[in-house]
């Protein structure tokens, strides 16, 4: 256990982030099913769309739901348990073949993989973790001839993730390598087949349950998307899928190296009869892996590496076996470029930015820390601000960020906060949200840690009486409340106060005041960003200018953004021009 915990060390570190374990996203499905369900339906999705794991789904948020998410911490400490669990299961089944040191080296395998940060940072990722702990645990049973436990855990393996299936031909193929004998091949394939036939008809009811499978499934499989996914999940197992290119390079550029000496090492006589000895177990892990990451493919384009966990197993058999047979220095010299790599591995980031980070995997580690942030931000920005909410209460938000409201799992996480399922969860509705119910609204603002505000509610009061005061013409009133607004809420470089600059600059220009309707125009644009009402009131300053090209310019921006502005298209027509196409 040594190894394992020494492997836990670096990739806590490569983790690292005040998020690890916050829920988001699915973890919000589950839970919120689990608590406002009528009853546990264990041939169910969990509230999912897709699959029937009621292992790592009901059985894992049983477990986890009641302290996620006040505690989150304690969700890496569980992950952490199970991937020791994973490696002392590798180690043990290593030994049978491999001195202690070639071992420790296999068994680490998917404790220095780049994807394990997912299991620390997001609770859902357990549904690929316990799929890959209990087909471990198949495989390492069958090795020691342990036939019904070694059934139980690939049923266990399979109830957790779909993915596990490879591990039902592995097991009569290991008894049959293992013992050579056909009575023991047919005691092992029917048992086998005895656990196919349950996971499937339990998969049968749970599709009537609601249980589906992912659009997608059942599309032809081409050869060329096959090798594309073999060629990914073998980098991101390496680790370096996440790298920048000039880490990535250098360290592929190693990994070449290290195969190329092994295959010299592999030519030589003892090596070589080693090599041809434990050839059907290497050619077998080889085999694992392909078969496990073709379901892949039916996915396509939604790439995650992490869910190449369960097939890396067979990866981390086949490639560390294979160098140490060459040279045991070769497995250690690989273990080596794994943790170099896990350590190079870019950290979360510390801020959140408009945009998700670039990355392979639609959910790596950079994204999941973006949507924790989002979420945990607002989860204590309103529990701090609004302790309670009455039934039914509006909760809007505005300027969330790029394609974070999937953490929200539409309003489970507020409802779920507040432990009432009858909470609305909206957006703020551009112009029509001005009159749209409310009971409170939150605003988001990027490049912080924690970007959720909840804009006070008399503040927005006096925001949107002064909107209403501008519909009316009454101009210098709008101002004063206005001004009263922005006093009324704290908080610095907040988008709200963006919003008050400019309808204020439009104010100041409806009172022929262009010089502070200038100064507020641009004073709205670090706060709020150019959006068509800041085109227009540049198009209609430029025009009480007299600079119909600037006017002109500023309009196409306005209409490229909305192209159905109704002042803006006023506006094009009195200068004469064709509003761009967006």
């Amino acid at each position: 256990m040594l190894g394992g915990a020494l492997a836990i060390l670096p990739l806590f570190w490569a983790s690292r982030g005040p998020t690890l374990g916050v829920p988001v996203a699915d973890d919000y499905i589950f839970l919120s099913h689990l608590a406002f369900a009528p009853s546990l339906d264990f041939f169910g999705p969990m509230g999912a769309a897709c699959y029937w794991r009621p292992v790592s789904r009901q059985l894992y948020f049983l477990l986890v739901g009641p302290w996620l998410p006040s505690a989150p911490w304690l969700a890496p400490l569980l992950a952490a348990l199970l991937l020791l669990a994973l490696y002392a299961l590798l180690y043990r089944l290593a030994r049978r073949r491999f001195d202690a040191p070639v071992a420790a080296a296999l068994a680490c395998f998917p404790l220095l993989a780049e994807p394990a940060r997912i299991f620390l940072a997001w609770p859902s990722a357990a549904q690929h973790l316990l799929g890959a702990l209990f087909a471990a645990l198949a495989i390492e049973r069958a090795a020691a001839g342990s036939l019904f436990t070694s059934g139980a855990a690939a049923l266990l393996a399979l109830l957790s993730n779909e993915a596990a299936f490879v591990v039902l031909p592995a097991l009569p193929l290991l008894t049959w390598l293992r013992t050579r004998s056909r009575s023991e091949l047919a005691r092992w394939s029917a048992v086998t087949l005895a656990v196919a036939a349950l996971w499937g008809a339990g998969y049968a009811v749970a599709r009537t349950h609601g249980a589906g499978l992912p659009p997608g499934v059942g599309a032809d499989l081409q050869a060329m998307s096959l090798w594309a996914v073999l060629v990914q999940a073998f980098v991101s197992q390496l680790g370096y899928e996440g790298l920048a290119p000039a880490l990535r390079g250098p360290l592929l550029a190693l990994c070449g190296l290290l195969a190329a000496a092994a295959l010299v090492f592999s030519l030589r006589g003892a090596a070589r009869r080693r090599i041809v000895r434990e050839a059907p177990a290497l050619l077998g892990g080889l085999a694992w892996f392909a078969i496990g990451v073709v379901p892949l493919v039916f996915v396509l384009p939604d790439w995650n590496a992490w869910r190449t966990t369960v097939a890396s197993l067979g990866l981390g058999f086949a490639l560390t076996g294979w160098l140490a047979l060459a040279s045991p220095a070769l497995a250690g010299a690989l273990v080596a470029l794994r943790l170099a790599a896990l350590l190079l591995a870019p950290p979360a980031p510390a801020t959140v930015t408009s945009e998700p980070p670039p990355a392979a995997s639609s959910f790596s580690l950079a994204r999941i820390t973006r949507l924790q942030r989002v979420v945990e931000s607002t989860r204590g920005a309103m529990l701090g601000h609004a302790p309670r909410l009455k039934h039914r209460a509006i909760v809007r938000f505005w300027n969330i960020p790029l394609l974070t409201e999937v953490g929200f799992a539409g309003p489970r996480a507020l409802r779920l906060w507040y432990g009432d399922s009858s909470l609305v969860w909206a957006r703020f509705g551009g112009e029509g949200g001005m009159t749209a119910p409310r009971d409170a609204l939150v605003e988001y603002d990027v490049d912080r840690p924690w970007p959720a505000t909840v804009i006070e509610p008399r503040a927005a009061a006096l925001y949107f009486a002064a909107y209403e005061r501008t519909l009316t013409g009454s101009w210098r009133e709008a101002d004063s409340l206005l001004i009263v607004a922005r006093r009324t809420q704290p908080g610095e470089d907040l988008t709200f106060f963006g919003m008050i600059d400019l309808t204020r600059a439009q104010v100041a220009l409806r009172l022929e005041n262009y010089a502070r309707a200038d100064s507020l125009r641009q004073a709205s644009i670090r706060l709020f960003g150019p959006n068509n009402n800041y085109w227009l009131l540049t198009a209609l300053l430029a025009q009480r200018r007299g600079d119909r090209s600037t006017a002109a310019d500023a309009v196409r921006e306005c209409l490229a953004l909305d192209p159905l502005d109704p002042d803006g298209l006023r506006l094009a027509q009195e200068l004469g021009i064709a509003p761009r196409r967006p």
